[in-house]
């Protein structure tokens, strides 16, 4: 078996020596993944051709540029983790995108439940009334949380930790877990909301814990022009190679060569022929392509892998009273109202304008469910009036709001796949990621650590191209495991 291959060495060198023959891949969407992997294929000396359905790089990173003067919202990616290795070395050392630390908590923001608010910097373990048994009373959330994940932490910090994690304890949910630990209902109330896990209840304990463990959220940044500036870099490398307006309907393989059929603006089909295939959009879209080849326990793995839904509300104030007013320079002010979290992003900014915007709703999963079927202006006038119990001031100064809810995307179908019990040990997460002959997989559902983070997606896209560029068939190389 060959040694595993180094992620970020393959992305910082490229593939090794020249390819005999030369091959044609044709990829699938123009998110990070496909991007990624063309770059390192063309760059390699192969021929590329990526097909996009939309008029614009970059999928989920998705930049909103509709606000007054130099302001944007992020609809999709907003925020980078510096231990992202394979993100930081794009961001960073390849393209050299200027960035900023998006912090995440200001001791200024609030908390907001039970119709009350008080400031972070003021709560105690006493601050809401919510009938906690004798152990767990007077304690805070976060040593109620803590010690519920302690076996888990205790494991994962052992030689080959991580990977008994995952053989141990994949069959649980976090809610599961939570009960199992003999957390109550009531301090489950309080670490819902404050903690923002009742979106993750029901979800993999396993991929949750190895977020929260990572500390993922701890040192993060922006990149200050947008985050659509780093799919927008690739562009004078592969612009030309890019169809855009080009919605993949087919795919036929043989033993031979690969043939990607597709539907451009005006509803003409084409087809294009190459000699490898590498799918990097979202798999709950692939219910709507007919792909040729596929065994039956790969479809399984495709219509089964989860796509979660999330929101963000956006609006523009006249000035920004969260500075002006309450000192808040960034963060997140959590409740158990409709909203869920507000966040002050620095993100997005003008400084040469007293206007400002802010997130005035971020909420996944049932959170997010109660706003889709309202429409745009209900939207915005709901989480508005909630916005205004907290802050006031909001009131007279709101100026325009916009939403963007990624279920129903039709590019996307879900801001992101989520891992449930059972998911990332069994033969399934083997058949999500394996290729079938000359159709390859390549998107942020083919990585255990890193979904829904442009990491997964990177991680790879560089596995396949390595792996196609290489000759492999019907396989991926083993890579150097962090952790």
């Amino acid at each position: 078996m060959d040694a595993p291959i180094d992620l970020l060495e393959v992305l910082r060198s490229g593939l090794p020596g020249r390819p005999e023959p030369r091959r044609h891949i044709v990829i699938v969407g123009a998110g990070i993944a496909g991007l990624t992997a063309g770059l390192l294929l063309k760059e390699a000396g192969h021929r590329v051709t990526i097909l996009e359905a939309q008029n614009r790089l970059g999928g989920r990173i998705f930049t909103y540029r509709g606000f007054a003067g130099q302001m944007y919202g992020e609809f999709g990616a907003m925020r980078f983790p510096r231990q992202h290795r394979l993100g930081q070395y794009l961001i960073h050392d390849r393209f050299g995108l200027k960035t900023t630390p998006f912090g995440m908590e200001d001791p200024d923001t609030f908390i907001h439940l039970q119709g009350r608010s008080i400031r972070r910097s003021e709560f105690t373990a006493a601050s809401f009334e919510l009938g906690l048994p004798a152990g767990e009373r007077g304690r805070l959330p976060a040593e109620i949380l803590r010690s519920a994940m302690q076996p888990l932490i205790d494991l994962v910090e052992q030689p080959g930790g991580w990977l008994r994690l995952v053989d141990e304890y994949d069959t649980f949910s976090l809610i599961g877990w939570l009960n199992h630990r003999r957390v109550s209902e009531q301090a489950l109330w309080l670490l819902g909301p404050l903690l923002n896990l009742e979106g993750r209840f029901h979800f993999s304990l396993v991929e949750w814990f190895t977020h929260w463990y990572d500390d993922v959220f701890g040192d993060l940044e922006f990149i200050d022009a947008g985050s659509d500036s780093l799919p927008k870099a690739f562009g004078a490398a592969l612009l030309d190679d890019i169809r855009l307006g080009a919605e993949v309907q087919g795919i036929v393989q043989d033993d031979r060569t690969v043939g990607v059929t597709f539907k451009d603006a005006v509803g003409t089909r084409q087809v294009v022929t190459g000699d490898e295939c590498i799918v990097t959009v979202p798999f709950v879209l692939l219910r709507h392509m007919e792909i040729a080849g596929l065994d039956p326990e790969k479809w399984f793995a495709i219509r089964n892998v989860y796509y979660g839904r999330a929101h963000k509300i956006f609006m523009q104030f006249s000035r920004r009273w969260w500075q002006e007013d309450e000192a808040i320079q960034h963060g997140v002010t959590v409740t158990d109202l409709a909203i869920r979290n507000v966040v002050y992003t620095p993100a997005g900014q003008d400084p040469s304008s007293r206007k400002g915007v802010i997130i005035a709703s971020y909420a996944w999963e049932q959170d997010s469910m109660a706003y889709s079927m309202l429409s745009e202006d209900q939207r915005i006038a709901q989480a508005l009036e909630d916005l205004i119990k907290i802050h006031p001031q909001a009131a007279t100064t709101f100026e325009f709001g916009i939403s963007y809810d990624w279920a129903l995307d039709r590019y996307a179908g879900g801001i992101g796949p989520l891992f449930r019990p059972m998911e990332m040990t069994s033969r399934y997460f083997d058949d999500v990621v394996r290729p079938v002959n000359r159709v390859w997989f390549a998107n942020d559902a083919c990585d255990r650590r890193g979904r829904r983070w442009i990491e997964g997606a990177l991680n790879a896209a560089v596995r396949n191209a390595w792996a196609i560029h290489s000759g492999m068939r019907n396989a991926l190389p083993e890579i150097v495991e962090e952790g």
